[in-house]
């Protein structure tokens, strides 16, 4: 900073004669040396947003209401204008579509605690986000997402090669409809942890009705109809860690390994915490296999 020197400025302010000083030199000495340029507030109608295939367009406001009140329906108890504010009170220039959809489901999320109404909005609104996920990888079908999990390396030749010689028949019986029965918390869960992912650009290649037929294909062997039972006992269904590697190319259906085996003592089992094969019943599919390996140990004790 410079010494404040009030002599030296009163004599340059005396050396200046009012009558021939024009008004840009008054203004001049009147202010300071540095002045500061404001940015005038964002206009809606100016912003522009980036969509997920890079480009960008100007802010539709009336865009996002619509998406808000669509997800919507039916739910009496929740307002869909008012989320649909709080996330336009978020924009900003540049913003990408991908935060604009998280603003929107994690303000519908908060509001939870007022109304659970608006669980099952937050939740519908993360369905529709992870269904734009995986269709702009140009995966529209069940059979669409094996084959390219196949491609990467997560998933195992005999699931690709089953789907592959069914994909008509497993592609009409997906109900995308079903999601919507989902709570937010449970959704976000699978979405954040069971959900396959692209190795490098870690976006999901399925969604969760994907999730649950692939491993009902796992589970139910090359019949179709045990496949189709399998994804209807999904009504109930206890998960496991296990469980979505089934189909990987380290398959793994139970979440114990056999310890050691003598005839002369029983049976031990103990956690399991690497991905080789496990234990499996003879006596029945592989999808029974966690809960027998679990009664096996309580057998053993």
């Amino acid at each position: 900073m410079h010494p404040l020197d009030t002599a030296d400025r009163e004599r340059t302010v005396a050396r200046v004669d009012p009558s021939t000083a024009s008004a840009t030199d008054a203004a001049e000495l009147s202010t300071p040396d540095t002045a500061f340029a404001l940015t005038p507030p964002h206009n809606p109608g100016q912003m522009r947003v980036t969509k997920r295939n890079g480009g960008q367009e100007i802010v539709d406001v009336n865009k996002i209401v619509r998406a808000v009140t669509r997800s919507g329906e039916g739910l009496h108890a929740v307002d869909p204008l008012r989320v649909a504010l709080k996330t336009i009170g978020g924009l900003y220039d540049g913003a990408t579509t991908q935060e604009l959809d998280q603003l929107s489901i994690r303000t519908a999320a908060a509001l939870t605690a007022e109304e659970p109404e608006y669980g099952q909005l937050a939740a519908r609104l993360l369905g529709a986000y992870i269904d734009k996920e995986v269709s702009g990888q140009e995966i529209q079908s069940f059979s669409q997402s094996i084959a390219r999990g196949a491609e990467l390396g997560i998933l195992n030749a005999r699931l690709r090669d089953f789907v592959a010689v069914n994909a008509r028949k497993l592609n009409d019986a997906i109900d995308t409809l079903a999601t919507r029965r989902f709570e937010y918390f449970g959704l976000r869960t699978v979405y954040d942890r069971y959900l396959l992912r692209h190795p490098q650009q870690r976006l999901v290649i399925e969604t969760p009705q994907y999730f649950f037929m692939r491993i009902a294909c796992a589970l139910g062997g090359n019949e179709i109809g045990e496949t189709r039972s399998c994804t209807a006992c999904f009504r109930r269904w206890n998960t496991s860690p296990a469980r979505p590697r089934c189909s990987t190319p380290a398959p793994r259906t139970s979440s114990c390994r056999r310890a050691s085996c003598s005839t002369r003592r029983p049976i031990r089992w103990s956690r399991s915490t690497t991905s080789t094969p496990t234990w499996r019943s003879s006596a029945s599919s592989p999808a029974a296999s966690a809960w027998r390996t679990r009664a096996c140990v309580r057998a053993a004790r």
